[in-house]
């Protein structure tokens, strides 16, 4: 075992603060591994979202060392030390509720307002694995909210509906039993889909590994060939592959 200062950003509700804890850590150990042994043997005031343990659930999002957004549960101390500590700070673009907890909410409501789940036809065809392939890594989204808290078009556009939630049009639209078809696409323009800045933050830190940025870019591309999103991009690079 080594011992490792683990610094974690606080918050009470009214003010914020950095509190540095000095734990034993094994090579195997993870950052939830490391939050639950402060919580038990240490601090019982620190709060923290755990359930599964195994990178299915999503509620153990968080940033790690001001720049990497991971689950705690999937990720390994040893893997984001520097000079023998660590930084453990809530995820971004959501309300803080309390430490580490922050509100999922202000990005599950806006799954509602693009529809993101299955609208059955009347009368299902049938599905084979060519049709699966068409969105079957999207089906691996768990609501972490990892691409939402690391996406930046929310500087410019609060009102972007944000990269999880195009994930779910994406995945709803290429379905052929959903009945929405390119109703999807004019729900993702009206939640301003052409925000998107293309700088593939959110498929680099999926931890699914959803090609997040071009499932949008395939929604918007499509949108704008049938004429269903007619306003020009205002943001993002020069190229349509984000670079």
């Amino acid at each position: 075992m080594e011992k490792v200062k683990i610094n974690i950003k606080r918050y009470d509700g009214s003010k914020s603060w950095i509190d540095s804890f000095e734990v034993d850590m094994e090579d195997r150990t993870t950052i939830v591994e490391v939050l639950i042994k402060i919580h038990d043997s240490i601090d019982p005031s620190l709060s923290f979202r755990v359930q599964c343990r195994s990178a299915i659930c999503g509620t153990c999002g968080v940033k790690v060392n001001g720049e990497q957004h991971v689950l705690a549960c999937k990720t390994k101390v040893k893997d984001v030390l520097k000079d023998g500590q660590v930084l453990v700070e809530p995820l971004s673009n959501m309300e803080v509720i309390k430490d580490l907890v922050t509100d999922h909410r202000q990005f599950l409501y806006r799954i509602k307002e693009v529809k993101g789940w299955f609208e059955p036809v009347e009368e299902f065809q049938p599905v084979y694995p060519e049709d699966l392939q068409k969105f079957d890594k999207e089906t691996d989204c768990i609501l972490c909210g990892i691409c939402y808290s690391i996406c930046p078009a929310f500087e410019a556009d609060k009102s972007f509906g944000g990269p999880i939630n195009f994930v779910k049009t994406f995945r709803f639209w290429k379905d052929k039993n959903d009945a929405l078809k390119d109703q999807r696409i004019v729900l993702a323009d009206k939640n301003n889909i052409t925000s998107c800045v293309h700088c593939k933050y959110c498929s680099f830190a999926c931890p699914k590994q959803i090609p997040v940025e071009q499932d949008i870019l395939q929604i918007e591309f499509y949108g704008k060939q049938k004429g269903i999103i007619k306003q020009q991009d205002t943001g993002g690079f020069s190229t349509p592959f984000g670079f």
